[in-house]
This record gives structure tokens, sequence and C-alpha cells, in this order.
């Protein structure tokens, strides 16, 4: 007798989980969250991390002022828009070390602003203040721009 309800129990454990999983992938970011994951993205665009490309909003990104998106989304070809994404984060990297950029000098990292649609963060820098801003699409958090105010 013993033996049924855990035999059921074990049939249902993968729907449990499942139902868990579900729910951890629809939780909001707090934008808290939203300054660790800017922080974390800016320093692995940095270093030129090829994973970061994931981490990006293409289609829309803009960063100073050059609409980066409208560039990525005129590609005819996936593989011609993996080699601008690619491109664009060895050429960041090279751009940031060439320029005697320093990730320990963007300090300060918290929320600007935020709304139910997006979380603007911001470190110090002795160039200025960096923006990043995070949004959330079809679920997904990515960064949508990263720019210096002077």
């Amino acid at each position: 007798m013993m033996r049924i309800p855990y035999f059921l129990l074990l049939l249902a454990s993968p729907l449990l989980l499942t139902q868990c999983e579900q729910k951890r992938s629809t939780t909001t970011v707090t934008p808290a969250g939203d300054v660790t994951f800017a922080r974390k993205t800016f320093e692995s665009l940095a270093r030129g991390d090829s994973g970061v490309v994931s981490k990006i909003d293409w289609p829309v990104f803009t960063t100073q002022g050059t609409n980066m998106g409208a560039n990525y989304t005129a590609l005819a070809s996936e593989v011609e828009k993996q080699q601008f994404t690619i491109g664009f984060v060895t050429q960041f990297a090279t751009a940031f070390r060439e320029s005697g950029g320093n990730l320990e000098s963007f300090i300060n990292w918290r929320v600007m602003a935020s709304d139910a649609l997006k979380t603007e963060v911001a470190a110090d820098s002795p160039n200025g203040v960096l923006t990043v801003t995070v949004s959330e699409r079809d679920g997904v958090e990515r960064v949508s721009s990263i720019n210096v105010v002077k």
C-alpha cells in the first residue's frame, strides 16, 4: 500500500520540477539585479568575451549616438549578423584597451531610472558617467544601449 503514493510522487516529480523552472524563467528581475547584469555585460564586452553577444539586444542596440540596431537589422543573413556582433565585441574591447580603459575605474554602479520596460544603470568613470540600459523583450533581459556622458 505504501508503494503506491511513492510511485505517484515519482511520476509527478518531473511535472513539479517543470512548473518550478517555468516560474523561475518568468520572474521579473529587480533593478538591483539589473545593476549586476549591466556591470557584468559591460565588463565582458570590455574584455572581448564573445559570450556577451547573447546579452545584447542587437536589433535595438545603440551606443554613443550610433544606432547599431539599424546596421544589424539591415544585414541579410544570419552569418553576416554573427560576423557583425563578433566584430563589434572585438572592436569594442580593442578600443577600450587601446584608450587605456581600466575596469576598476568604473565605480559607484547604481540605478539611475527604472520603469516597467527598462532600467538605466550608471557608473562613474574618469571620462564621465557610463550609462547602460537594460531592457527585457520576449522575457529575456538584454542590454539595449551603452553610452558615456561627459
